[in-house]
C-alpha cells in the first residue's frame, strides 16, 4: 500500500507538470522563449547521475552562464546588487552522496558554485580517508558501479566529514533542510508496512516517525512489519496522531518469526494486514502548542547541529517536498533563517527582485538545458525522457534490483 502511494504521487507528478505547462506556472525559457535579464532560475538537485549532470553543467558552461552562492542570490533578491547576466542558482536537496563523488569534481572542473540543503538528525560521521569520488574512477583506481552503489545502502547520505570537505571547497554552501526531514502520522488509516527495502537508500526519507518509549525512531531503527499510517510533512499545519503502540504487536510478532523471508514472499502485505486487522486503533491528537514546539525544534535544531559540526550559521533553508503550512512559514523567519527555497510559486514563475526571500521559487534540473544558448533541448526531448525516467522507476523490477 504504501508503494501503491509512491507510484500515484509519481503520476500525480507527471500530470501536474502538464498542467503547470498549460497554466504557464514554469519561467518563460522553459516553453522556448528568452531569459529576461535580471532573472535568476533555481534549480533543484536530487540524486545526480554523471553524465546527465556533466551535460547539464557543460550546457550551462558553454554558454556563459554563471552560479551564485546563497550570499550572492540573497543579496540579488534584497535588490543589494544586480543580478549577473545569464546567473542561476544550483541547489542540491538532502545532503545525497553523489553530490561529492559525483558533482563535487565536475562543478570544480568547470568553477560553478551550489548549495547544499542538509539534514542534520539523519547525517553520520565516519572515521578514516574520505570517499573516493569520480576523479577516482577517471583514474582507474575505482569501479564507477561500486561507487554508485552507495546511494542504494545504508551510507546514501553524505557524513559530516563529507560535508565539512564540500563546505572547504568554496562551491557549496551547506544549508539546512530541517532537522529530521519527517513525515508524521496524520490519521489511522493504515498506509503500509515496514519492510527491508524501506530501510536502504533514500527510502527511509518517505517513511514516517515512528514514536517508541518516548522517542521517535527513523526507518532503520524500527522493527519490521510496524504498521505504517497515513502520513504527511512534519512542517505541514496537520497535526499527528500519536496511536497506541499495541497496534504493532501482532505485526512485529509475525515479521521477526519469519524474518526476511516473509518480505520475499507473495502477498506479504496481506499477511501482515490481517494481523493489523485484528484491533482497534486507539490514538490521541498532539495540540497546536505541541505541534508548534515540534516545528520550531525542526527549524531551530538543524541551525544549531549544523553550527556545533561545521562552525557555519545557517541562514538558508529548504522545505523539505516544498510543503509548510502557516506554523513553518511563520517559524522559519523566527528562528533565525533568511532565504527559504520551495518548489513552483502560484503565480510566480520565477522570483525576482523584491519579491518574498522566503517563499523562492524553484524548478527541476531537468530544465537546466532549455536555458537558451547553443546546443539548447527542446521542451518535447526533455518531458520525453523525464517521463521515461518516472515511469521505469515504477517497474517492480527496476526497483527490486
Amino acid at each position: 500500500m504504501l508503494r501503491q502511494g509512491l507510484l500515484r504521487r509519481q503520476l500525480r507528478e507527471i500530470v501536474e507538470v502538464a498542467r503547470d505547462l498549460a497554466l504557464r506556472r514554469y519561467p518563460t525559457f522553459v516553453t522556448g522563449g528568452p531569459l529576461p535579464r535580471g532573472h535568476v532560475p533555481v534549480f533543484c538537485f536530487h540524486s545526480l547521475e554523471p553524465e546527465s549532470f556533466r551535460s547539464k553543467i557543460e550546457h550551462l558552461a558553454r554558454n556563459g552562464y554563471t552560479t551564485l552562492s546563497g550570499a550572492e542570490y540573497a543579496a540579488v533578491l534584497s535588490g543589494e546588487r544586480p543580478a549577473p547576466q545569464r546567473a542561476v542558482v544550483l541547489t542540491f536537496d538532502d545532503g545525497r552522496s553523489s553530490l561529492r563523488t559525483v558533482g563535487l569534481p565536475i562543478l570544480r572542473r568547470y568553477g560553478m558554485k551550489g548549495i547544499v540543503f542538509v539534514i542534520p538528525g539523519r547525517t553520520a560521521s565516519r572515521s578514516g580517508p574520505l570517499p573516493p569520488t569520480w576523479d577516482d574512477v577517471t583514474a582507474g583506481r575505482v569501479a564507477a558501479a561500486a561507487l554508485l552503489a552507495r546511494e542504494q545502502g545504508a551510507e546514501a547520505l553524505l557524513t559530516w566529514e563529507e560535508l565539512d570537505d564540500l563546505a572547504h571547497s568554496g562551491l557549496i554552501d551547506v544549508e539546512s533542510h530541517s532537522y529530521s526531514h519527517a513525515l508524521v502520522h496524520t490519521s489511522p488509516r493504515l498506509a503500509g508496512f515496514l519492510s527491508p527495502d524501506l530501510r536502504t537508500g533514500y527510502e527511509p526519507l518517505d517513511v514516517p516517525l515512528i514514536y517508541e518509549d518516548g522517542h521517535d525512531l527513523f526507518a532503520p531503527q524500527a522493527a519490521l512489519g510496524t504498521p505504517l499510517l497515513h502520513s504527511q510533512p512534519r512542517l505541514s499545519d496537520a497535526l499527528r496522531f500519536y496511536e497506541d503502540p499495541a497496534i504493532r504487536s501482532a505485526c512485529r510478532e509475525l515479521a521477526a518469526a519469519e524474518g526476511h523471508e516473509l518480505f520475499r514472499s507473495d502477498g506479504w502485505e496481506r499477511k501482515l494486514r490481517r494481523r493489523f486487522d485484528r484491533g482497534a486503533i486507539h490514538c490521541r491528537l498532539e495540540t497546536r502548542d505541541e505541534h508548534e514546539q515540534a516545528v520550531r525544534r525542526e527549524l531551530a535544531l538543524a541551525r544549531t547541529v549544523i553550527a556545533e559540526r561545521l562552525g557555519r550559521d545557517t541562514r538558508q533553508f529548504c522545505f523539505p517536498w516544498h510543503a509548510f503550512g502557516s506554523t513553518a512559514f511563520r517559524l522559519a523567519g523566527a528562528t533565525g533563517y533568511r532565504v527559504a527555497f520551495c518548489g513552483k510559486i502560484a503565480g510566480m514563475p520565477i522570483s525576482l527582485p523584491g519579491s518574498d526571500p522566503m517563499a523562492v521559487a524553484r524548478i527541476g534540473e531537468d530544465y537546466v538545458e532549455l536555458l537558451p544558448g547553443e546546443g539548447r533541448r527542446s521542451l518535447r526531448a526533455v518531458l520525453a525522457l523525464k517521463w521515461r525516467r518516472r515511469l521505469r522507476a515504477m517497474l517492480p523490477e527496476r526497483r527490486s534490483r
